[in-house]
């Protein structure tokens, strides 16, 4: 069992974050969008697995469901799983 790089282990949950976040907060209303909801968690299911074995990851595959997402339903409001992701490789470690 192999856990990522720091990078790669910090974007990962900052996509989680942002995901249960949003869930959270369509929790709080009155109609939830089921089907992105439904896509939000498809997107982003498999990650605590991949964090545990990373080894194994195939990291173009875990891009390309964030991705899938994002084209589906970031141009009406939606998250942007990948650029979550790529925007916390980009921040500077500390």
């Amino acid at each position: 069992m192999a856990i990522p790089p720091e990078r790669e282990l910090q974007a990962c949950l900052r996509v989680l974050r942002s995901s249960i976040l949003r869930a959270r907060a369509w929790g709080w209303q009155k109609e939830v969008p089921a089907e992105e909801l439904a896509d939000l968690m498809d997107a982003v299911h498999n990650i605590p697995q991949l964090l545990l074995n990373w080894e194994s990851c195939d990291q173009e595959l875990l891009l390309a469901m964030l991705e899938d997402f994002d084209r589906k339903w970031a141009p009406s409001g939606g998250l942007a799983l990948r650029s979550i992701y790529e925007q916390e490789l980009n921040t500077k470690c500390d």
